[in-house]
């Protein structure tokens, strides 16, 4: 039952992640365009090593290399983006139609409503990891074109680590949605818990409170790990799929006995 309301959502959503796929594109290949200009430019190199540790570590090392450039100017914005793209769907998807009467129609349906939260999680994970493959083709794309050339390996680990970063947190939002039927409160602590722990990972290396719990926050491995250097180890995505599914899983009672209004 439950690919029939992923489908329906995938139609419904498909103009909408169109147009991020498209903005993602963009903005990579704008920001990848101006890679030839810091290539191997050693002053800038020694410019860096003079500022202090927390501006290094969100702007990044090595510039001049591909995999720093990549890491340090455009990885760095895209936990963000994707955490707010996460966020906005995944409290439209349940609490969102609630709030507008449009789970009038689905609710109404044969379907019972374990098959649509677990469709629209699904349809949520579908679309996130429809932006990592854009965001993926892009930046491998451009660095082909823009002399920026990363390993196919390494820059699909380091996108994994991004999309299901961003894919915990917009889980968290749909469960929050579902269970309380409130979209401001799903989208405001799911995108402000993400984006927040994006500038708590920042200043880890200056605060050794933050350094000492950084493991548990996810955005470490796909930031401050350098997995486009170092390569991305593969557990910290799928603890954040896993732990994606569990909050959803959780939410589903709240969802299934609670009074949905229409």
């Amino acid at each position: 039952m439950w690919p029939e309301a992923w489908a329906q959502t995938m139609q419904d959503s498909r103009r909408s992640l169109l147009w991020w796929a498209i903005g993602i594109a963009l903005y990579t290949v704008m920001v990848l365009a101006f890679f030839p200009l810091l290539k191997g430019n050693t002053a800038l190199a020694d410019l860096m090593q003079t500022l202090p540790e927390s501006l290094r570590a969100l702007a990044g090392d090595n510039l001049g290399t591909p995999a720093g450039y990549v890491g340090g100017k455009l990885l760095s914005t895209i936990p963000v983006l994707l955490t707010l793209y996460a966020a906005l769907q995944g409290s439209a998807l349940i609490a969102g139609q609630e709030e507008r009467g449009w789970l009038e129609f689905p609710l109404s349906q044969p379907l019972p409503r374990g098959a649509l939260l677990l469709g629209r999680t699904v349809a949520l994970l579908t679309m996130l990891l429809a932006l990592g493959l854009t965001l993926f083709a892009s930046i491998w794309l451009a660095g082909q074109v823009f002399a920026a050339p990363l390993p196919a390996g390494r820059l699909a680990g380091t996108v994994a680590l991004h999309v299901l970063g961003a894919w915990l947190f917009g889980a968290l939002t749909l469960a929050l949605g579902a269970a309380t039927g409130r979209p401001g409160l799903a989208v405001g602590v799911g995108a402000g818990l993400g984006t927040g722990l994006v500038v708590v990972q920042s200043l880890a290396s200056q605060v050794q409170v933050l350094s000492d719990l950084a493991w548990l926050n996810p955005w470490k491995y796909a930031l401050s790990d350098l997995p486009l250097e170092r390569g991305a180890n593969a557990w910290p995505a799928v603890i954040c799929l896993l732990l994606g599914a569990a909050l959803v899983a959780l939410a589903a009672p709240a969802f299934g006995n609670r009074d949905v209004s229409q």
